[in-house]
């Protein structure tokens, strides 16, 4: 047989036990209330850190033609939603192209807005392309790290295409019979900065044709790629004259190379030269060797009577 005792705690025992126990309660609610404050932010905290960033214009467009600046400009705003001065960092990146300034560094108070000029830049003749600019930016309490919060924002360059042709001739000057058929040959260059499809064309078409002579393109346009090269060829038959003529003249022949690409105007055009030297004689047939003959002995027996 167990036996218990009781012992009776005297009136300062037992305010001395309530005043520990009172205690305990105390530090393990100061414990447990540290504990949530460490791994749960409070609303305030979480809305401490609000902004945005944005950019005026969506896309930039960069004339990059010789003489051109290459350079075009767009205005990044950033603003504080938030309720705490804050720092925001913003670095920008674009591939191909120079985005200047490339970092920005603003600290704002509640409600504060800022508008940063940002510009691109691309070299004299570079290819027609488009980038995507990239803006990552990182905002915080100022002076401290906590509350971080990231934006992506960005736009677009466009390097615009722009056209640029020249053309030769690859035989300037060229001498040939009449009655004759042959090919001038051309060649039309895009100095542009993408491929282009070049129309060609015979300027003084109309005044060959009335000059008796046949002239044809082989195509009417061409797609040649940037600083690419493309033949361009000519039938061309001179004109016949008399049945038994003499021929001593000088023609040209214009040709014209220019761009389809809308927006531009760029033309150019060289001129070949062709002498007609020579007496037409068709084929030696019965009849006509006969009438060739009657023409000779009567201009001949014409001659000795005078």
């Amino acid at each position: 047989m167990r036996l218990r005792c009781l012992v009776a705690r005297t009136p300062t025992e037992e305010k001395l036990m309530t005043t520990k126990i009172t205690k305990a309660v105390l530090l393990a609610a100061l414990v447990f209330g540290t504990t949530l404050l460490m791994f749960t932010p409070t609303a305030q905290a979480q809305a401490a850190v609000a902004y945005s960033i944005s950019f005026t214009d969506g896309q930039v467009n960069l004339d990059v033609r010789p003489g051109a600046s290459g350079v075009g400009c767009t205005e990044m705003v950033v603003s504080n939603e938030g309720q705490a001065t804050i720092d925001v960092d913003v670095a920008l990146s674009g591939g191909g192209v120079t985005i200047s300034p490339g970092a920005v560094s603003v600290t704002l108070a509640p409600g504060g807005s800022i508008t940063v000029p940002i510009c691109a830049l691309a070299l004299t003749q570079s290819s027609y392309k488009n980038v995507q600019v990239s803006a990552i930016a990182q905002g915080r309490e100022t002076n401290t790290q906590l509350n971080s919060v990231n934006k992506n924002a960005g736009f677009a360059v466009i390097i615009d295409q722009y056209a640029r042709l020249s053309v030769q001739a690859t035989q300037p000057f060229q001498r040939i019979g009449p009655g004759k058929e042959f090919f001038l040959t051309f060649t039309a260059v895009n100095n542009g900065n993408y491929q282009d499809t070049v129309a060609v064309e015979i300027l003084n078409l109309k005044d060959l044709e009335d000059a008796g002579f046949v002239v044809a393109l082989s195509a009417a346009q061409y797609l040649i790629d940037t600083q690419g090269e493309q033949p361009v060829q000519v039938s061309v038959s001179t004109p016949r004259g008399t049945v038994v003529g003499w021929s001593n003249e000088y023609n040209t022949v214009i040709m014209q190379v220019s761009t389809t690409l809308e927006g531009e105007t760029e033309a150019r055009s060289v001129t070949a030269t062709l002498w007609v030297r020579g007496v037409f004689l068709p084929g030696f047939d019965p009849i006509f060797t006969i009438f060739a003959l009657g023409l000779v002995a009567t201009a001949l027996s014409k001659t000795r009577r005078e």
